[in-house]
């Protein structure tokens, strides 16, 4: 059941209501939540809901056995924890490179993936690892109540492509829930609507010609090569944050506010502040149980290379089993190693010309080295195989860069232009239809706005899910 459906609208607006009615005893408001996501993911495939139960049991019993635990015992059993919840992700992911090759194995491991491959098992696997290691490190109390927790784990709004929620943060949410204020309706109905239209308009019109180009690359210029793959990178971001605004705003509407999963990336100066505004939600996950653990940048630049080289690597892998992943991964840490052995990686904490209409030279020459880094690297993140980013990068540096693109890539590259621009305007605040309380006809207006366009510019596409799903 995608967000942008019929089908949703009537689900998500039947469940809110109940829950609401019932809002004030914790289990039975849990059970309508359970209720809700089990029927959500069941429509998805009957077994789905039966592995995440699975899960749901390894994390609870795994954090009320290391709260009662003696100190020495703890950590094994977080170990155990860790490999029980991380089992099906690595054999269904990773089965193929692990067994795929070994004579005996590659027909028994190819006829056991006929088994259903579960939608977002990433997400609930990391959420799991990250709830068990946090009671572990004390930042929280195990869940005792087997309901609150199940209903934290399984929620349907963010689980098939994230925001990956922080248990500190998000879990004590479902215990103490509050009517959102009439601020904090407007602000979900905003993101929402923000978010079909990135999904059902600027996404939907640009997935079709990212396809072609991809696919049809043998047969175009350098120039329609390359546009195809900046179109790849500007659809990739209406896709997915449209899926992360559409949840954060259903999540709030029933009381709970989740983690911010994009803060408009493409207006990055390096790589480092790019990975802070991009699929934040994971960044932090890494930046919370890989990096700080392996020593970050404490330990010399040699260190801080290697924690750097591991995560981006670590990024890849958990994309997929395919060398373009890890070659992905790969290139996205060698961008940072510049900026750390000459120590000017700067940590942006305002936005970019805060205050100013317009960037400077400086700033703007930052931003689009940063924006073509991350276009290079879609190459490798789109591609099926290596033969594929072979004939890319040779149609990309090849005297046919100099001839004009196709037209058809062209238009829907500019299509972005208006939407990147509109963000600008509003990127030092909250979120993007952020206007202020003062002009509510104003946000009236471009809500409606918003609403006709989609309805016009959407009427004659087919739904489509969201790209990372698959992650």
């Amino acid at each position: 059941m995608l967000f942008n459906t019929p089908d949703f609208a009537l689900f998500f607006a039947i469940v809110l209501v109940v829950y609401w009615l019932v809002y004030r005893w914790q289990n039975t408001r849990s059970v309508v939540l359970l209720a809700g996501s089990w029927y959500f993911y069941n429509k998805l495939h009957y077994t789905f809901p039966l592995y995440l139960l699975g899960m749901i049991a390894v994390g609870y019993t795994t954090a009320i056995l290391i709260e009662q635990a003696r100190a020495h015992n703890k950590r094994n059993i977080l170990i155990g924890g860790i490999v029980v919840l991380g089992f099906g992700l690595t054999y269904i992911k990773y089965s193929g490179l692990i067994l795929g090759n070994i004579p005996g194995l590659a027909q028994w491991q190819a006829s056991a993936l006929h088994i259903l491959v579960p939608l977002g098992i990433s997400y609930y696997t990391f959420s799991s690892i990250g709830y068990i290691t946090d009671v572990y490190r004390g930042r929280l109390p195990a869940q005792h109540n087997a309901l609150t927790y199940a209903s934290y784990i399984s929620f349907f709004p963010h689980l098939l492509s994230g925001p990956i929620p922080s248990s500190v943060s998000v879990l004590p949410q479902f215990s103490h829930v509050r009517p959102p204020s009439v601020a904090r309706i407007e602000q979900s109905v905003g993101e929402i609507i923000w978010g079909l239209f990135k999904k059902m308009v600027i996404a939907a019109h640009a997935e079709k010609v990212v396809n072609y180009c991809y696919a049809s690359y043998a047969d175009l210029t350098g120039s329609t090569v390359f546009l195809g793959v900046m179109l790849f990178n500007l659809y990739l971001y209406a896709d997915f944050s449209a899926y992360s605004d559409i949840a954060r705003g259903v999540a709030r509407l029933m009381g709970i506010e989740l983690t911010q999963n994009f803060k408009m990336p493409f207006f990055s100066r390096n790589p480092g502040e790019f990975w802070r505004r991009w699929h934040t939600s994971l960044r932090k996950w890494m930046l919370d149980y890989l990096y700080i653990p392996m020593g970050g940048n404490r330990g010399g630049k040699g260190t801080y290379v290697a924690a750097i080289m591991f995560i981006f690597t670590f990024s890849g892998l958990w994309h997929g089993a395919n060398m373009t992943f890890v070659c992905w991964g790969i290139l996205n840490g060698i961008y940072f190693l510049p900026y750390i052995l000459t120590d000017s990686l700067t940590r942006y904490k305002d936005a970019p010309a805060a205050g100013k209409l317009l960037p400077s030279l400086k700033v703007t020459v930052q931003i689009a080295f940063t924006f073509l880094l991350t276009t290079l690297s879609r190459i490798f993140f789109r591609a099926p195989n290596m033969t594929v980013v072979q004939g890319l990068v040779g149609k990309i540096f090849s005297p046919s860069i100099l001839l004009p693109p196709l037209r058809m890539v062209s238009l829907k590259v500019a299509m972005f232009v208006p939407l990147l621009a509109f963000e600008w305007t509003q990127r030092e605040k909250d979120y993007v239809l952020q206007i202020s309380r003062k002009y509510m006809a104003v946000r009236v207006v471009g809500y409606i706005v918003i609403v006709v366009l989609i309805a016009l510019l959407y009427k004659k596409q087919n739904a489509s899910e969201y790209y990372y799903f698959k992650f």
